[in-house]
């Protein structure tokens, strides 16, 4: 019951997100010889058989090597029940899709961070088994088993955020998220590992339907949640009502990971270095304003939007001794010294 992946992965992301947040190389310095063992215990799961659990998987051989069945894993988690209802199963039979998809992200980041530190020796391993577990998950997609022609929208998501399809199996991909969305109302479809993912993967190539997303008020959804009288976020997007028995929690963090978005696109406030910023807002949707106040370590930095009539007014605040690359969304680009600015 060891090392489900989206989970266990988090003594790698963690470090590497406070790294890209505050600019802080000792956040990856000061965990790497733990990270890199992870990465060695994901690397010796691949081409193993799980067991009487697994699924049998049929790929070139060549790529059995970098296939992950086998293993504990908790999967995508909690979709909604019209989706994929969790059997007790699913807690100790390996998850292929999802491991092999991990394994390739995590030695992705593995090799930035060896690089910045300097640990060239490691590259090449991690090289081998990101671009290896890429390609067999290519090939595990041309399956019926794990078929991009799916309206389960955790399996569009994953392989778009992770940029792990070929540019054919990318295009399609794209194209069915959308059809998924249309053919599920707009509504949310995916769980914990994808739910935080879909925004930003929609708003690569159409902002209009991430923003008809974000917007929906229906089960499952997340403004649904304060719609049917939450005050916290749900595990289950179906609240109190979860078919499959029993009450998932009503007090889980995972699906509210949204408001990330809220403030990096939406607002557009992104961290990009020390002491400065790109502020770079996303207005959209039936939305007439948005405004976001982030505490930096650097100082208060704010991003509003308004709507008016002739288009619409920016306000921009950088904090003392900073500065900031403004990108609207025409395109253009103003850099910036501290101050309040209003466009």
């Amino acid at each position: 019951m060891n090392g489900s992946v989206g989970w266990a992965d988090a003594g790698v992301i963690i470090p590497y997100v406070l790294w890209k947040q505050y600019g802080d190389i000792g956040a990856i310095g000061r965990k790497y010889d733990g990270m890199k063992k992870y990465a060695e215990f994901m690397i010796s799961r691949c081409g193993k058989w799980g067991g009487p659990y697994a699924k049998p998987i049929k790929i070139k051989p060549e790529l059995n090597k970098y296939l992950v069945n086998c293993g504990q894993s908790y999967g995508e988690w909690a979709e909604p029940e019209d989706f994929y209802v969790m059997k007790w199963t699913d807690f100790c039979e390996p998850h292929p899709e999802v491991s092999t998809a991990y394994t390739s992200y995590i030695m992705k980041l593995m090799i930035e961070i060896a690089e910045a530190l300097g640990k060239t020796e490691d590259i090449p391993l991690y090289t081998e088994y990101s671009e290896g577990c890429k390609k067999a998950y290519q090939e595990m997609a041309k399956q019926k088993n794990f078929t991009l022609d799916t309206d389960r929208q955790a399996r569009l998501v994953r392989p778009l955020s992770f940029n792990l399809l070929d540019g054919p199996q990318t295009e399609y991909a794209k194209k069915r998220l959308i059809k998924a969305l249309e053919n599920y109302g707009f509504r949310l479809g995916t769980g914990f590992l994808s739910t935080p993912l879909i925004l930003d993967v929609l708003c690569e190539y159409d902002a209009d339907a991430a923003y008809k997303l974000l917007e929906n008020e229906e089960i499952p959804g997340w403004l649904s949640m304060p719609k049917n009288g939450a005050t916290t976020i749900w595990e289950s997007w179906e609240g109190k009502n979860v078919r499959s028995g029993g009450v998932a929690s009503l007090n889980h963090y995972s699906k509210g990971a949204v408001c990330r978005w809220l403030f990096d696109t939406m607002c557009g406030i992104r961290i990009a270095g020390e002491n400065h910023f790109v502020l770079k807002p996303l207005p959209g949707g039936s939305f007439t304003h948005a405004k976001a106040e982030y505490n930096s370590i650097y100082g208060k930095v704010c991003s509003s939007w308004q709507k008016t009539d002739e288009g619409y007014s920016y306000s921009i605040k950088v904090p003392s001794n900073c500065t900031a690359e403004i990108v609207l969304p025409n395109g253009e680009h103003l850099s910036v010294n501290s101050g309040q600015y209003t466009i």
